[in-house]
């Protein structure tokens, strides 16, 4: 278990709201916290790492060797090492021991057919700096949890709803949500304007807006 967020604004992050953040996960990945932000400020990724795999070499946030793209993942990936053998055999070269690695050379390849490829438990957020975009798969069963809000222009994604609101996103209730039991949609929490990824679906921020796309379910 690990805990991931990830920004996208006009201006940036303060420091101490992107520690408070780190620090809101410390309880999913007691083992090291990582944190890339972009040149111009604007993009944030923070990972916080519980260490299984990879235990000398996997630190996150991971980044593509021409620096275009980053990534963070919570969770775990399913035959990872025939996926890895695979990817090394058409050119991959790999950094880390990491599962999670496989994730990163496989959106490189093959664009968002990353989503239908892996298997397992995860939530893995991709900052694709040449699309000016940010990608949030969540695994099909949403044993791992993805949250993400927009405002004011600005996109947010974390783990747990407590990160969302120390990166500045504020808490108000959303009474439908809290009330709605059973019979809330898998999106709705309980605070307005904070979603969740829905199960077997991804999430594409861009320009502000965060549509969601349908990868994966019962009747695929």
């Amino acid at each position: 278990m690990c805990g991931i967020f990830a920004a996208m604004t006009r201006r940036g992050i303060a420091p101490q709201r992107i520690s408070k953040a780190l620090t809101a996960l410390d309880h999913r990945g007691p083992d090291g916290h990582g944190c890339w932000v972009s040149n111009d400020q604007r993009w944030t990724l923070g990972h916080t790492r519980l260490s299984i795999i990879g235990l000398n070499n996997g630190e996150q946030p991971m980044s593509s060797a021409d620096g275009n793209v980053h990534m963070v993942v919570n969770g775990e990936f399913y035959g990872y090492r025939e996926i890895r053998e695979a990817l090394r055999n058409n050119g991959c070269q790999f950094a880390t021991d990491s599962d999670s690695e496989i994730a990163l050379h496989l959106y490189q390849q093959r664009g968002m057919q990353v989503a239908t490829e892996l298997r397992g438990e995860f939530a893995v957020v991709i900052a694709d700096e040449r699309e000016g975009a940010m990608i949030a798969i969540r695994d099909r069963f949403g044993i791992k949890p993805l949250y993400y809000a927009a405002l004011n222009g600005e996109v947010f994604f974390a783990s747990e709803i407590k990160a969302l609101l120390a990166l500045g996103i504020p808490a108000a209730w959303d009474l439908k949500g809290a009330l709605g039991g059973m019979t809330r949609p898998h999106e709705q929490t309980e605070f307005a304007g904070i979603n969740a990824v829905p199960p077997g679906c991804y999430a594409i921020a861009k320009d502000g807006v965060v549509r969601i796309y349908t990868y994966w379910d019962w009747e695929i």
